[in-house]
């Protein structure tokens, strides 16, 4: 039920969320449709301007209903006074339909009675018939929930926490060996002889890479290896991009080759599934365009190949992003939300910074004016000739495409253009709002009042 006022509030929220992006894709307007109505649905697929206005207005009990996945469980305060959950069975890839862990059911009606906000709640797990009611109850009312276990010995996070003590504070292999045998992972499992021996491997690998070096006995990190650790990246990631810009001489190089690059590491995944009727086209572009990759293309029998495949189509979809492809045209061809899209293109920046940083160290100067150039239209979304109009604030991609189209290309033009001309384009507010950035001394416009109307 929602009261006369709220039905206001309620709508003018709903504008809000639909136009957090320029052009609002389906997506959006069918979320403003819910909470029009008192209710919304959250997932990692929304932007996260929406998400937080749900949050807000979820708490402040102006949107009544949420209907979420479980990633709302986790490190979010959102008192609720029910919590209802419809499934308690989740397909896992290579597994099919599992039971979800007893800990996050246990989170989930956590939401529920909050101490703060109401004296109890109410947390309903839905059964299909009596028996798996008696299941769920000694599964999840009555059970255990399971031990929390260490992921140290996870090589990606063991290479990245082992360099990060050489580069900054161990320089003996019996002191990095001691510091690992006081962790979590040695009070839970006892024995770490074959986290020791995993440890000294990648030491040597860290050698081999010239990430560290031993002096003395000592382990010391060059200047690179000190470099990758302050970025936090997987020192196997560096590796790779290493190895693949001292490929370039005999390249081609466009934005795929190094949206490729940054799209085959760990810090990218998941990638993008390859559905079967995409394999020969995706094999047609390979071939079309194999001397835009940086990495080598592997076999199509190798194992590796289907994450190259994969890391290709990612690519492909950041590839899309620059050349102005719409978040709607992208869910559509990719079936990746706005949410989800955002989130890879701000790995996408962080592992482009990374790419132009170990460039700068390897003294490969002349890529810098192509990485810095990807990362500027992977930041902006846009066609390189749209760079210079995009700097300027509130000109999105949208806009600086109508003035480009209107014949307005540089900042210089922009400069020249009357403001009346300009307002016409592009309303009143933007233009003052531009030619303010400019430098010009304009008269800011009068703000419109509704006006009565009389009788």
């Amino acid at each position: 039920f929602l009261g006369r006022n709220e039905k206001k509030t309620v709508s003018e929220l709903a504008n809000k969320v639909e136009s957090v992006l320029e052009v609002p894709t389906k997506q959006c307007k069918r979320l403003a449709r819910c909470i029009k109505n008192g209710t919304a649905f959250h997932h990692s697929g929304l932007l996260f301007k929406q998400r937080s206005l749900i949050e807000e207005n979820f708490r402040k009990g102006l949107i009544k209903v949420i209907v979420a996945t479980p990633s709302l469980a986790y490190g979010v305060n959102l008192p609720s006074f029910r919590v209802i959950i419809r499934d308690l069975k989740r397909y896992y890839p290579g597994f099919g339909a599992a039971s979800i862990p007893v800990l996050e059911v246990h989170q989930m009606l956590g939401r529920c009675g909050r101490s703060d906000y109401d004296p109890w709640g109410e947390g309903v797990l839905v059964a299909k018939n009596e028996d798996e009611a008696e299941e769920l109850i000694e599964r999840y009312i009555l059970g255990r929930p399971e031990d929390i276990t260490s992921k140290l010995a996870v090589e990606p996070v063991l290479r990245m926490h082992t360099l990060a003590l050489i580069a900054t504070s161990i320089s003996r292999e019996k002191s990095l060996l001691d510091f690992f045998s006081r962790t979590f992972y040695a009070f839970q499992y006892g024995d770490t002889s074959l986290l020791k021996d995993k440890i000294l491997e990648i030491v040597e690998k860290l050698v081999e890479w010239r990430f560290i070096f031993k002096e003395n006995g000592k382990l010391k990190p060059t200047r690179i290896g000190k470099r990758i650790s302050e970025l936090y990246i997987d020192p196997l990631t560096a590796h790779n991009f290493i190895v693949a810009l001292e490929r370039t001489e005999d390249k081609k190089l466009t934005p795929l080759s190094f949206l490729q690059l940054i799209s085959n590491t760990l810090e990218m995944r998941p990638l993008l599934n390859v559905r079967t009727g995409e394999f020969t086209e995706l094999n047609e572009i390979i071939a079309l365009r194999e001397d835009e990759f940086l990495q080598e293309i592997p076999e199509e029998w190798d194992l590796s190949f289907d994450g190259f495949l994969r890391s290709v189509k990612t690519a492909l979809m950041f590839e899309d992003w620059i050349n102005e492809m719409t978040e709607d045209e992208i869910l559509s061809k990719y079936n990746v939300t706005p949410g989800e899209l955002y989130g890879r293109l701000q790995n996408a920046d962080w592992l482009l910074y990374a790419l132009h940083e170990l460039t700068l160290l390897i003294g490969k100067k002349e890529l810098l004016r192509h990485i810095r150039k990807v990362r500027m239209r992977v930041k902006y979304g846009v066609r390189e000739e749209l760079l210079p109009l995009v700097r300027l604030r509130n000109i999105g991609r949208i806009r600086a495409r109508k003035l480009y189209n209107s014949g307005l290309k540089t900042l210089k033009d922009l400069k020249k253009v009357p403001l009346e001309s300009l307002s016409r384009l592009i309303g009143p507010k933007i233009a003052y709002n531009i030619k303010e950035q400019l430098g010009e001394k304009v008269k800011r416009p009068k703000e419109e009042k509704q006006k009565t109307l009389v009788y």
